[in-house]
């Protein structure tokens, strides 16, 4: 109430002042009504009655036209709206039509100025009516309140129309004092008053409010005070302010809006429904859709109900009624007709000359502007009213129309003031309506905005507007609440990836491209026309509207000069300024948003994966009642735009534009490629024509070459086209020129012949009344194209008449007359409107115009004219898109139908950051040269930074997405321009880009990848500088005079800044800070990183090097300083990273320059002592593989000091370190191997000292850390050192000191520990070292047997072998694991040292053996025999033929082997049989072994080893047949029947028959003259000798068929014989080892029987090739042999040895003999008797060696038979004394005359022919001593010499000499 109390003190006060005025007291109605009115409110009243009577005084005076009167009352008026008086009487104004006439719908004063009249423009009008229009009131509501003019009225609309008609606008000419200053200032006070003072409730009917709005509009154009102006232009402000700020919605749903910039689809139909606002409650059961016509309001209601069963088609007059007293509808309604009225207003072209559109103080212009920015208003604070969805808002067509509108007609616009305000609110379309305008925008961007940004300075766009493109685009962009990001991304999901776009609408791609050609653009345009050639730029373009309009007051604008006319409309201006503009916007308006949304929306998807749906679920709750985006379609959203599909999308439409290009070159190839491709889903004739009527970008003039041709499938698709069109209830001209829109027509009359058949029949197909038959169609249609041709083509000069075009069509309807009227109808239509392609039209329109002036310049004239052919295509463009969209959705009589054609234009909104991989792929190439462009011609410190910051932002892009190629080109590119070849060509930008590449990598170091090394490189370069720096300042042997001149000179050479910004600190602290921060680098690429250090670093060492005793060391020392940074990584990291480190220090540290070796060393040093401080876990190597550049160096280089300075780090490192290092003693036991290596005393010397100290003070922590057997290698090598014998020696003591180390480490609890852990490992890690080998098979058995036997004890499941649990074994089993690589190290020194050492290695292995074997299990043995004992004789084995020629040994040579054999194998062999006899037992499993080795041994063609391996058999079995059983006689037996068989020569016997060898030059064979011999000889081929009755077919071997031997064969022939001669020699004497026969008495009959078998086959096979003397014949010619061969020697030793064991054996009386006698008395006797019988056939003259050879075989027969019982001589003798006495016939020596006497006398007393005893018992003496003489002559003695033995071979030599 106290509001209406203070009103009705002012409306008193008011009524004083005017009646008592001047003016008042003149005016008796006012007196009388003020009189009324004090009455009246003296009542208190609420009627409407008081109220009338209240008001009727104000208004008397508002008309009075009196300013005092009027002045007054409006002030009054204004303050009532102000306190809200009038809302007490607002109740009783229900139906009151006299107020309602009287009032609001009463005649506006018409003398008020139509200067905010309509354009052309008006949406609703056609795009080419003429400007008879420009008359309509653009604050005209066009009939949209005619559907409520019976609405309740209320009393704010009577008042406003009051005040309104206060102002009365000047006449034209009338003088300004007419015009009252006070009058305007309250008017705009109280207009502004009544409409942001009055509540939603009382909202104004849109008549009133558009005429306040009209009022003020008027004022701020037409009042002469700058202070007026402004207050109008403020209060214009202000009332947009207040009508948009009543509805906006509330802050969470505004919040959201701005978030998602645009969310609400507002152009899809889910949410163009039924009114909903924040003013509203209650829930809707239907859906209504209402449709804007070109009448105004729909008059249709579209619902559904709730299940869906039914549709329901109402009257959209009953739902109007209803929403009548709704004052939220009111008030959209009013919202929407404010808008349409700015846009209406912005649209009015500017009227007069041409000087109107530059003088920007005129109405016209201000007018515009005003109304630009106060649209510009409402989109940046009102946005979230207008995305309310509701018909009424932006959801409506209409207002969308008109503001696409008005921007085209505004963009296009060379007035820098209207094209920036212009750009402005095109800018928040995109920002803010983008969803609401997709396919507006593509048409503003296709039509405007691109064209503009590619023009050139030979277009007739003006240098200003591009420049103000680029500025206004910037900020767009780069705004802070835009989001520019994500909308660069939507342009490219929307436009880019849309199928249904053209090429043209490639936003993105084509923004992109237009950039770069704009920067890479060269300055060859054309000088400037201005005088002088020079262009001074004195016009600001592309402002900032950010903080609101500027001040539009004539005061503050101004009229363009001449001059700046010319500025204004030149086509040129400065290049560089463009190319800046563009590298801006490219760089910080498109690559700088991008990046910045695509790292916030990864880290909100980061985020969102951890976060829970319960608070997102309850923020959005409050957002369901107002219609918006919900959480159910913001899923939806984000999955309509998975990258992969649209991916997808964007190649198969590249495809597509691919096709389409080259259709509209080659149509038939291009049509070909498209239905490759799959672009055309099928070839059949109507998918092809479909494609062709409907794909955008198609060339219409080879459309219709295409469809012309001849061929029948071109006929066939040219009739599918048109059957798809459709022109039911079409005029004959429509329907034709929509024909012949679709495709030109080409030249040739019979293509056109064609068309136009096809065209009628389908034309009278679809229209069956209008013509009589398709004829008729047909040639009226040809008549038509004539008559357009005829009318509109200039170089027809007579031009057809109406009447002639009558008369040129009479009869054409199968002989009738078409109506006159059609055909007058068609000629008028034709003659107006041309057919012509809707592509051409506007070129039409613009040369038109172009035409239309002649009072203006050319230029002035071609700028005019683009501009307006730009806008008035653009309108063209949004016309025909309405028009689509209005028959789209009056073609859809369901709500299902326009939902679908809805989501085919549905706006897809980015939810997902992958999409910028794709969009940076299809344009890098272009920023690339775009950025690079600057740092390659520029000097332009500017153009520089803003590039450089581009190399960054895309250096993140390609980082983040991991795009290789693009990565590599873009670094590799910026790393050029960091190279300078000389301090002097040293500029600021090579700096720049070395910082900005640093920065690069400290940013994105984990993913540059191999551009590591352009990172280093740079690096490289600056400290490059800073040492030229240095050289340069510190020049000497120059005075001081000379020195400053000279500075001076370079001074002003050298560029000081850049050498100052390189040498600056914070240059210092990013290079420091790339270092510092690589330990945060990944795996990958810290490795990267490293090796291009260690590339950097090798390449500054070896170019320096050469020019100077200390080499540049920069980046060897930065590689220490990373691997102090990165040493704490995971281990698997540091691996990887120091086996990059070490090969570089490897490199580094064997240098040819001692300098960098020494550092190097000093630095490995100490980062070791650094790294050997991190605790290492077991089992690990990390120390092992950081050590082991110590000992590639010692082993590689070859600098004395350096091998002393590494062995003295390592001393020093075991002396501080040695107790905590573990993995690391195998890397420094590797680096003393390699010492141990070396020729130089001092080396070796120091290396052995530092390794005797390790095994005095640190053994057992190399037993714990498993380094025992590098230890073992380590000494071997020094054992294995020839240059210093000493030093071996003492080696050999510590491998026998260790064997005795063991057993100590195991007298604490801790050793035994350390024992039993590590035990199986380092038998584990010796099977490693002897893989392959049998013993390593050995030892792994016997570790799975380990691991089984303890599962099976412990119930547990077998473990690794590495992680055996020994506690279980016995301390003798843990200590021969040790002992085994002891042994085995020993073997080794046996094999490959010098003699001294490897005897005494010798001595020292076998005395262990003999020491400890009794302690060692079966096992233990089998892996001792295995790896150590019998592998001495590997490379004996080795070195025989038939083991292949083996190289694989141990020696260089065979010389080697020779010494070898004849100084140790001696040694060896003696000490393993003692061995072997000592653990008989034990070792009895590898006696087949020992056999075979000694059959090795026995076989060699080394004679002395041969004997060698003989002496040791004889000694094994003389000293151990005690303890053989008889399956070990076996083996014995099986030995020696394998040593006749592999040394018989049976190479000698081959088929001489078959080719018998011519006799060789120069050899004659020895005579045939010894008959005896011949006859022998020959006689062995008459009847078989005795002997052959016995087991001898196996002897002598076939020779059928077999070759001959070869030259190469016959040493090996040669060597077998005296081999095998040496067998049966040993055999003779293993039988007469032992006392008294004790060998022979050991073996059994069968094993004797086995082992003279092997004899008589060597006496059968040596006598088989005596006696055939054509073989031996044979073999003599081939010249091989010197004398006949023969094997003598073999066929009695062999025959001997039989026939004495045989002799034995029958002389034998124990029992097993006994049983044997018969089968030896069968062999025997038969075999003498035959000796004796060829001896007796023997010449003496010519077989005297025969004679001598056979005389003691013939002696040992004749003293056993002498030694026979008396029953076996009275059996034998009578057979063998004819041939005993025969004996006698020939020369008779000493031995047989002897042995004949003692025969005789045998006989004389066995047959009684001697009587007397005496004399028989001395005969028998005599004879007994002479046979005791003989025998050892006759008999060999088993026990004979040595010598003898040589004498033999040397005589079997002899005899088969070659």
């Amino acid at each position: 109430m106290s509001n209406h109390s203070g009103g009705e003190t002012f409306i008193k006060r008011t009524l004083e002042q005017l009646a008592s005025s001047k003016e008042g007291k003149k005016l008796p109605l006012l007196l009388s009504s003020a009189r009324l009115a004090q009455v009246a409110l003296d009542r208190k009243d609420s009627d409407i009655g008081t109220m009338r009577t209240i008001f009727q005084p104000f208004k008397i005076a508002c008309q009075s036209h009196q300013a005092s009167l009027a002045t007054t009352a409006v002030d009054c008026l204004g303050k009532l709206f102000t306190f809200n008086y009038w809302a007490r009487f607002s109740g009783g104004l229900e139906a009151t039509d006299e107020i309602v006439q009287a009032a609001i719908f009463s005649t506006p004063n018409q003398n008020q100025s139509n200067l905010a009249a309509p354009s052309r423009n008006d949406p609703r009008k056609s795009s080419t009516s003429n400007n008879s229009d420009n008359s309509t009131d653009p604050f005209d509501t066009d009939g949209i309140e005619d559907a409520f003019v019976t609405e309740t009225s209320a009393i704010s609309g009577v008042i406003v129309n009051a005040i309104c008609d206060s102002f009365t606008p000047p006449a034209p000419g009338s003088a300004d004092d007419e015009i009252d200053e006070k009058l305007q200032l309250q008017i705009v006070k109280a207009l502004l008053c009544a409409v942001s003072s009055s509540p939603t409730a009382t909202t104004f009917k849109g008549v009133v409010l558009m005429r306040a709005i009209k009022t003020t509009f008027n004022i701020f154009l037409l009042a002469h005070s700058q202070t007026t102006q402004m207050l109008a232009q403020t209060s214009l402000q202000q009332m947009v302010q207040a009508l948009f700020g009543k509805f906006l919605p509330p802050e969470p749903v505004a919040a959201k809006i701005a978030r998602n910039n645009s969310g609400v689809l507002l152009d899809s139909p889910q949410n163009s429904t039924a009114l909903v606002s924040p003013l509203q409650t209650g829930t809707r059961n239907s859906v209504v859709q209402k449709y804007e016509t070109e009448s105004g309001v729909g008059s249709v209601k579209i619902t559904q109900s709730q299940d869906g069963s039914s549709v329901i088609i109402e009257n959209l007059t009953e739902i109007q009624e209803k929403k009548k007293k709704d004052p939220v509808v009111q008030g959209y309604r009013n919202l929407h007709l404010v808008f349409r009225t700015f846009c209406k207003l912005s649209m009015k072209p500017i009227p007069g000359t041409d000087m109107h559109g530059t003088d920007l103080r005129s109405p016209y212009m201000r007018s515009k502007l005003l109304t630009l920015h106060l649209l510009n208003m409402i989109l940046t604070s009102h946005l979230a009213v207008l995305l309310v969805p509701t018909p009424l808002l932006f959801s409506s067509v209409t207002m969308k129309q008109f503001l696409c509108l008005a921007l085209s007609r505004n963009t296009a616009s060379i007035v820098p003031q209207v094209f920036d305000i212009s750009i402005e609110i095109f800018g928040k379309c995109l920002i803010g309506l983008r969803s609401a305008m997709k396919k507006e925008l593509s048409v503003i961007f296709t039509e405007i905005i691109i064209p503009i940004a590619e023009a050139r300075a030979t277009t007739s766009i003006t240098f200003h507007q591009r420049k103000s493109l680029l500025k206004s685009l910037l900020r767009i962009l780069t705004d802070p609440n835009a989001n520019g990001g994500r909308v660069l991304v939507e342009i490219y999901l929307n436009y880019d990836c849309d199928l249904e776009a053209t090429a043209q609408e490639n936003i993105w791609e084509r923004l992109i491209t237009i950039l770069s050609m704009s920067i890479q653009e060269n300055n060859n345009a054309p000088a400037n026309s201005v005088a002088g050639g020079v262009q001074t730029f004195t016009i600001n373009s592309g402002l900032s509207y950010s903080n609101g309009p500027p001040s539009l007051t004539t005061h503050s604008l101004f009229t363009y000069t001449k001059d700046q006319i010319r500025e204004l409309h030149a086509t040129i201006g400065d290049h560089n300024e463009i190319k800046r503009r563009s590298l801006e916007l490219l760089v910080q308006g498109i690559l700088k948003p991008l990046v910045s949304w695509v790292f916030q929306k990864a880290d909100a998807d980061a985020k969102m994966t951890g976060e829970s749906s319960t608070g997102g679920s309850e923020k959005d709750h409050s957002d369901s009642s107002l219609g918006l985006l919900k959480d159910s379609e913001n899923l939806t959203s984000r999955n309509t735009d998975d990258p992969a599909q649209f991916q997808n999308l964007k190649h198969r439409k590249q495809v597509l534009i691919e096709g389409v290009k080259r259709f509209n070159v080659k149509p038939k190839k291009g049509m070909q490629y498209l239905l490759d491709s799959g672009c055309i889903p099928s070839r059949t004739q109507k998918d092809i024509a479909l494609f062709l009527l409907h794909t955008e970008g198609l060339n219409k003039t080879m459309i219709g070459e295409f469809l012309g041709e001849g061929d029948e499938e071109n006929i066939a698709i040219m009739h599918a086209f048109i059957d798809e069109m459709d022109f039911s209830h079409m005029p004959f001209v429509t329907a034709l020129r929509t024909f012949l829109q679709s495709f030109r027509l080409p030249g040739e009359s019979q293509k056109i012949d064609r068309f136009m058949l096809k065209f009628a029949g389908r034309y009278v197909q679809g229209n069956p009344t209008s013509f009589s038959s398709a004829d008729t169609a047909y040639v009226l249609a040809y008549s038509v194209i004539m008559l357009n041709t005829d009318q509109h083509n200039a170089q027809v000069k007579k031009r057809m008449t109406k009447t002639e075009f009558l008369k040129n069509n009479r009869g054409i309807d199968e002989g009738k007359d078409i109506s006159p009227e059609i055909l007058e109808t068609i000629f008028d239509e034709i003659q107006t409107n041309e057919i012509v392609m809707k592509e051409e039209h506007h070129i039409k329109i613009a040369a038109a115009a172009g035409t239309s002036s002649r009072d203006s310049s050319a230029a002035l004239h071609s700028r005019k004219g683009t501009s307006e052919a730009m806008a008035t295509k653009t309108e063209a463009l949004f016309n025909n898109l309405n028009k689509t969209n209005k028959r789209t959705i009056s073609a859809s009589p369901l709500p299902d139908a326009p939902q679908e054609q809805g989501r085919q234009h549905q706006f897809i909104r980015a939810s997902h950051f992958e999409h910028v991989k794709p969009m940076f792929s299809l344009i890098w190439m272009a920023i690339l040269a775009s950025i690079s462009t600057p740092l390659q011609d520029s000097e332009d410190s500017g153009m520089i930074a803003i590039a450089l910051e581009g190399f960054k932002y895309a250096a993140k892009i390609v980082c983040l997405f991991d795009l290789s190629v693009e990565r590599k080109s873009f670094l590799s590119t910026l790393a050029k321009t960091t190279c300078v070849s000389s301090l002097y060509d040293l500029k600021s930008k090579h700096v720049e880009s070395i910082a900005c590449l640093l920065d690069i990598a400290s940013a994105s170091g984990n993913c540059i990848g191999e551009n590591w090394t352009d990172v280093v490189s740079a690096i490289c370069q600056l400290e490059k500088i800073q040492q030229l720096t240095a050289e340069v300042a510190n020049q000497k042997n120059l005075d001081a005079k000379t020195r400053q001149n000279s500075l001076k000179k370079e001074t002003r050479l050298l560029n000081e800044d850049a050498i100052t910004s390189a040498l600056c600190q914070s240059m210092t602290l990013k290079v420091d800070r790339v270092f510092g921060s690589s330990a945060n680098l990944n795996g990958p690429a810290i490795s990267e990183f490293v090796k291009a250090m260690c590339a950097a670093s090798w390449e500054e060492i070896t170019n320096s090097s050469v020019a100077s005793e200390y080499p540049r060391m920069y980046c060897l020392q930065r590689l220490v300083e990373m691997s102090y940074y990165n040493m704490k990584r995971i281990r698997v990291e540091w691996s990887g990273l120091w086996v990059i480190l070490g090969d570089h220090f490897n490199q580094v540290g064997c240098h040819s320059n001692s300098q960098v070796s020494f550092f190097a060393l000093d630095k490995l040093r100490q980062l070791a002592m650094k790294f050997l401080e991190l605790e290492e876990l077991p089992n690990f190597k990390f120390q092992k593989d950081f050590l082991k550049p110590f000992d590639f160096i010692l082993a590689n280089n070859k600098d004395v000091k350096i091998k002393d300075m590494c062995l003295t780090c390592l001393q020093q490192m075991i002396q501080a370190k040695g107790a905590i290092m573990k993995s690391g003693w195998k890397a420094m036991l590797g680096a003393f191997m390699s010492a141990a290596k070396e020729s130089h005393d001092q080396i070796l010397t120091l290396s052995f000292d530092i390794v005797k100290s390790i095994f005095k003070n640190h053994f057992e922590n190399i037993v714990a850390n498993l380094a025992f057997p590098d230890f073992l290698a380590c000494i071997v090598q020094f054992c294995k050192n020839k240059k210093n014998e000493k030093t071996g020696l003492q080696a050999i003591e510590l491998l026998r000191q260790s064997i005795s180390r063991i057993p100590e480490i195991s007298k604490t609890a801790a050793g035994t520990k350390i024992l039993q852990n590590t035990a199986a490992p380092t038998e584990k890690i010796i099977v490693e070292i002897l893989s392959g080998s049998p013993v390593a098979m050995l030892i792994l058995n016997g570790m799975e047997k380990t691991v089984t036997v303890s599962s099976q004890s412990n119930n547990t499941t077998p473990v690794a072998s590495s992680q055996q649990d020994l506690s279980g074994s016995s301390i003798e089993e843990i200590y021969f694991k040790f002992w085994f690589p002891v042994f085995h190290s020993l073997y080794l020194v046996i094999m490959t040292c010098e003699l001294e050492v490897r005897t005494r290695a010798l001595n020292h292995l076998f005395d262990a053996l003999k020491i400890h074997g009794a302690t060692f299990s079966h096992d233990s043995w089998e892996i001792v025999a295995n790896g150590v004992l019998f592998p001495i004789f590997d490379d004996l084995k080795s070195s025989k033929p038939e083991s292949g020629g083996n190289t694989d040994n141990k020696f260089a040579n065979r010389d080697e082997l020779n010494v070898w054999v004849n100084t140790t194998m001696i040694q060896v062999l003696k000490q393993f049989i003692e061995l072997f006899g000592q653990y008989l037992d034990d070792l009895l499993f590898c006696v087949d072994g020992i056999f075979d080795l000694l059959v090795v041994c026995m076989t060699q063609e080394n004679e002395t080893l041969a004997r060698i391996g003989s002496t040791c058999l004889q000694q094994f079995i003389a000293a151990n047949f005690q303890k053989i059983d008889n399956d070990l006689w076996e083996k014995f037996c099986s030995i020696f029947q394998h040593l006749f068989k592999v040394t018989t020569p049976e190479a000698l016997f081959f088929d001489y028959r078959a080719e018998m060898p011519q006799e060789p030059l120069g050899v004659i064979a020895p005579p045939e003259s010894d008959d005896a011999e011949a006859e022998f000889t020959n006689s062995q081929f008459d009847s078989p000798p005795v002997s052959n009755v016995y087991n001898s077919s196996n002897a002598v071997p076939d020779i059928t068929g077999k070759p001959k031997p070869l030259k190469k064969d016959f040493p090996g022939i040669i060597t077998n014989c005296i081999l095998h001669l040496l067998i049966i020699q040993t055999l003779q004497e293993v039988l007469a080892a032992g006392a008294n026969d004790a060998v022979y008495r050991s073996l059994s009959s069968k094993n004797l029987f086995s082992l003279i078998d092997c004899l008589e086959r060597s006496y059968q096979f040596a006598k088989a090739f005596n006696e055939d003397m054509n073989l031996r014949m044979a073999l003599y010619k081939m010249g091989f042999m010197k004398t006949l061969p023969n094997l003598l020697k073999q066929e009695t030793s062999s025959v001997s040895t039989y026939i004495g064991i045989l002799i034995k054996m029958y002389s034998d009386p124990s029992q097993e003999r006994q049983g044997t006698r018969l089968e030896i008395e069968k062999r025997l006797i038969p075999l003498s008797y035959s000796i004796l019988v060829d001896y007796n056939n023997l010449d003496p003259e010519t077989k005297k060696r025969n004679v001598a050879s056979w005389k003691p075989v013939v002696v040992t027969i004749l003293n056993a038979l002498i030694d026979f019982n008396e029953t076996q001589f009275k059996t034998h003798i009578p057979a063998f004394y004819n041939e005993a006495l025969n004996l006698l016939l020939h020369d008779v020596s000493a031995d047989i005359r002897l042995v004949m006497h003692s025969l005789l006398v045998r006989t004389g007393l066995v047959f009684g022919i001697t009587g007397m005893e005496t004399e028989e018992k001395g005969t028998k003496d005599t004879c007994n001593s002479e046979k005791a003489e003989i025998l050892p002559e006759s008999m060999g003695k088993f026990e004979a010499k040595r010598v003898e033995q040589g004498d033999v071979l040397q005589e079997s030599r002899v005899d088969l000499s070659f």
